[in-house]
């Protein structure tokens, strides 16, 4: 007897809803995939090839028109020339692109984001410009096409950097919105890993874990949120019942190679993602070594060097003294509001824990009536948070002009203040009161190790719904982690969160 299933038809909406749970049944017809995710795929390339191409034919045209004008004598002789020399080459840009995976790599994650692959986009016009003068320089060699200057290539490739990120990121959205880049997943395993992975993937709002397969199920399974769909065995008909891309094993007690052996049974559209062992140990920075067919994970030292300092230093003076003269209209005005409404002063401060344990005054915008400090010992036991913190998402004692500045972290741009004295980072760990940074203790005082952050990966991960312990383990892992461009990563994403209000209380 063959073990198939019967199920509601998959949700095809963009934000999921509530899980139903979908109960496997004996002698019921297979259904077929629900949205095939080839049909997805394709359209996502698609569009996104129809992104470049608009950018880089509007470059070459753009490039033409200004290089014609302002550079007549290394131009041809008109527009049209120019035109014609220079937009049989966008192929050259197109091709590099591919080669890169720009098409394909988004398929392979989670959950896609432009950002990650900006880096590669990048590359990949840097690469299409050298494949352009080659492939002109060997044309005209023979006769065959007159041949491209630098000029030319310097024009074009330019205009192409800021409008094919611009488009892509813009094709992202509306693939985002309209649901095309909706990612269903099943879950291997029941246990705390399967359990701290779920929680993670709830804070998306374009992700769906459809349930979940388990031989023998955890005792927090019951916790789940999601239904069981079967036993491990079950997984191939779980994914093609539910319409799932994407499998994430998250550790089970069953044996390793039963489950291997049905993963490789997997249809080549289902993904697989694998959470590590020791994964709290395990960042993005660390590699991948093979030894004769053995892979190998290298466990990146939670440090930063010298270089690295001087960097996140630099980048820190540059953009914060760029913030506080372009803000500097909006400053006066929250001064002027919040003076206006409630007595006081303008500014709160309050000492908090930086690099090396040393406390500092950090900057903030009032937000709460004066003498709110000393009101906390009455409120602590309505505390909605664990750990050393406490946070009330209906504080009494915030104004009405300052719930406003903290559900749009308004309140934290005096902070700025903070950046360039060197007392914080733009990006960094999350910095607590001293009363609270006595809760870290061993690994987790690692953190002291740079400067809090106006935003961090917290910032970014949830806020303060996120429970004291993945806290701690995100800080850990942003400073064993460190990159300039991870720091423009969270950078990034930050005013995405702050518009959304994730956690803002």
């Amino acid at each position: 007897m063959t073990l198939t299933y019967r199920y509601a038809p998959a949700r095809t909406d963009r934000a999921p809803g509530p899980l139903k749970a979908r109960t496997p049944q004996l002698d019921a017809p297979l259904p077929g995939r629900v949205a095939p995710p080839t049909s997805t795929q394709r359209s996502r390339k698609l569009l996104l090839l129809s992104c470049d191409l608009l950018a880089l034919t509007t470059s070459v045209v753009a490039g033409a028109f200004l290089r014609v004008h302002l550079l007549p004598e290394e131009s041809p002789r008109s527009l049209a020339t120019s035109l014609a020399r220079e937009l049989p080459y966008v192929l050259t840009y197109l091709s590099a692109m591919a080669g890169y995976g720009l098409y394909q790599r988004g398929q392979r994650r989670v959950r896609p984001s432009f950002f990650l692959e900006m880096g590669l986009l990048l590359h990949a016009l840097a690469v299409g410009a050298i494949l352009a003068l080659v492939v002109s320089a060997g044309l005209h060699r023979f006769g065959l096409a007159p041949k491209l200057g630098w000029v030319e290539v310097i024009f074009m490739g330019t205009l192409a950097t800021l409008l094919s990120p611009a488009l892509r990121a813009a094709a992202n959205m509306v693939l985002r919105r309209r649901g095309v880049l909706y990612s269903r997943v099943v879950m291997v395993g029941s246990g705390a890993v399967a359990n701290a992975a779920l929680q993670r993937l709830q804070r998306y709002p374009d992700i769906e874990v459809t349930g979940f397969v388990d031989d023998e199920p955890h005792g927090m399974a019951d916790k789940l949120p999601c239904p069981r769909l079967g036993k491990i065995a079950d997984l191939p008909y779980a994914c093609a019942a539910t319409g799932a891309d994407r499998v994430l094993v998250a550790f089970s007690s069953s044996p390793p190679s039963q489950v291997m052996d049905v993963l490789r049974k997997l249809p080549p559209s289902v993904h697989v993602c694998v959470v590590p062992r020791m994964f709290e140990l395990v960042t993005w920075q660390s590699q991948l070594e093979e030894l004769h067919g053995l892979t190998v994970m290298d466990i990146a030292p939670p440090q930063l060097g010298t270089l690295s300092r001087a960097l996140k230093r630099a980048m820190d003076l540059c953009v914060s003294a760029c913030l506080l003269l372009v803000l500097a209209p909006l400053i006066v005005g929250i001064a002027i509001a919040i003076k206006a409404t409630s007595p006081g002063p303008v500014l709160f401060r309050q000492p908090r824990t930086g690099r090396g344990g040393v406390p500092f005054e950090i900057l903030k915008f009032r937000s709460m009536e004066v003498g709110a400090e000393r009101l906390k010992i009455d409120l602590r036991e309505h505390n909605e948070v664990d750990g050393p913190l406490f946070k009330l998402r209906h504080d009494p004692r915030v104004t009405k002009v300052g719930r406003f500045l903290r559900r749009t972290s308004l309140d934290e741009i005096p902070q700025l203040f903070n950046v360039l004295l060197g007392q914080m980072s733009l990006v960094g760990p999350r910095p607590f009161v001293p009363d609270e940074a006595r809760g870290f203790a061993d690994w987790a005082t690692r953190r002291f190790d740079v400067r809090p952050g106006m935003t961090g990966l917290w910032q970014v991960s949830g806020r303060n719904d996120l429970p004291f312990a993945e806290l701690q383990q995100l800080d850990y892992a942003y400073v064993a982690s460190w990159s300039l461009w991870w720091d423009l990563k969270i950078l990034w994403h930050t005013p995405g969160t702050v518009l959304r209000r994730d956690g803002a209380y």
